[in-house]
């Protein structure tokens, strides 16, 4: 006959339950410790970030709005930093500041603008610089940059760079400013595809031809830059929309003809006599012929979307071309022999007029522009001033040096106008 066990024994199941629960219990608590550890890791990562923002703060850094993604705040959250250097931050400070700024892994948009930093070879050890701006910086040498593709705007504004050899691998380029700087040769540009904006005012540039295949340029400025006077390879640059010419030794637009996308073109104190190339701009928004030896506007007559025309200090006396401009919003014909403005009668949309020093006498050609609001006639031989009466929209009237009439009646008229007489 069996043995019955005891009936206060274990059956040998059970033990072995209680053998295998212990090491699965242990196994459990060290997993649970380890997930706390993680979750406190995630909890105080954002803590060592703000840790690391306010040293850099310390060093003379604030943070600044973000433009990468058009976020309106600058925070690790978004991805992406932006910090504003002030003026009394030096070299040695921004070494300490890139040790801070290593840590983040974050994109970087910055700027030394107006600071004392004279070198910036400790940037090398950040990846992901977006955007840097030097301007205003005694700053000369910027080797550390090369091969940071990552690098969309750089602005190099008021430096003392020359050489910008560096820049030849920078093909994410999108932005460039070196205004103002001894820049002379930009070879280093020639295959820097992405770029859309360039800035070369007042540099030393005079050979363009390495601007030539720039497929996605849309503003070019060249104003100020002396050197420049063949501009055969910009006809090439057919998506360009600004294109500023001011204060060059250009002379003929003829190689400009291709740019049928042209919105704006300055060409202030140039040599240009010649402006029939614009009858194949329609878009044309804003032309700036101040100072240059302009006098036939005819190319002007079927600019339609013309919003802004500056004439100052030009030879044209015949403005007849300028009926049917009806988007004419600003128009400068100060220090001209222009008499006759009959044929501004109809445009309606004039916000800004001036006709400072110019043998205009008879103003009546204004009467029905109702939404004129700034208007000069400083020196010139105006004397009747009644018509302005019904021109309830101006803000700002310059009569001083006329021999104008009844001036108290139109201030009276005007009450909410300033009349400087």
């Amino acid at each position: 006959m069996a043995e019955t066990p005891p009936s206060n024994s274990k059956p040998v199941t059970e033990g072995a339950r209680t053998s295998v629960s212990r090491p699965v219990r242990l196994w459990a608590l060290c997993g649970g410790i380890g997930l706390l550890l993680v979750s406190l890791l995630v909890v105080f990562a954002p803590d060592r970030e703000k840790l690391d923002e306010r040293a850099l703060s310390g060093l003379g850094f604030f943070t600044a709005a973000c433009d990468d993604g058009g976020d309106s705040t600058a925070t690790p959250a978004s991805g992406c930093l932006a910090l504003r250097a002030k003026p009394t931050v030096t070299t040695s400070q921004l070494a300490a500041a890139v040790t801070h700024l290593a840590k983040l892994h974050l994109k970087l948009e910055l700027s030394l603008a107006g600071s004392s930093v004279d070198n910036i070879d400790s940037l090398k050890e950040l990846d992901d610089v977006q955007s840097l701006d030097l301007t205003g910086t005694p700053v000369w040498n910027i080797d550390v940059l090369k091969g940071k593709r990552s690098l969309k705007r750089l602005v190099i504004h008021r430096t003392q760079v020359q050489n910008i050899d560096a820049l030849q691998e920078s093909t994410g380029l999108q932005l460039l400013n070196l205004w103002d700087t001894r820049v002379s040769n930009l070879e280093a540009l020639r295959d820097l595809t992405e770029l859309r904006q360039l800035d070369l005012r007042d540099t030393q540039v005079r050979d363009l031809e390495a601007l030539a295949k720039l497929p996605r340029l849309e503003a070019l400025k060249l104003g100020g830059a002396r050197n420049v006077r063949d501009i055969e390879p910009l006809g090439q640059l057919t998506t360009l929309t600004t294109l500023d010419l001011n204060e060059t030794q250009v002379e003929r637009l003829d190689p400009l003809k291709n740019l049928h996308d042209l919105q704006a073109l300055y060409l202030a104190n140039t040599s240009v006599r010649d402006i029939d190339v614009l009858m194949g701009m329609p878009h044309l928004k804003t032309l700036v012929l101040d100072g240059s030896k302009v006098e036939n506007i005819e190319a002007i007559r079927g600019l339609r979307e013309l919003e802004t025309l500056v004439l100052a200090r030009t030879q044209v006396t015949n403005i007849d071309a300028l009926k049917g401009l009806t988007g004419l919003q600003r128009l400068n014909l100060s220090d001209t022999r222009v008499e006759n403005i009959d044929a501004l009668s109809d445009l309606t949309a004039l916000r800004t007029l001036n006709l400072f020093r110019t043998d205009v006498q008879d103003i009546d050609a204004l009467k029905k522009l109702k939404g004129l609001q700034e208007l000069y006639l400083a020196n010139t031989p105006v004397r009747d001033v009644d018509v302005l009466k019904g021109l309830t929209g101006l803000r700002e009237l310059v009569l001083y040096g006329t021999k104008a009439r009844n001036v108290d009646d139109l201030k009276a008229a005007l009450p909410n106008t300033r009349v400087v007489w």
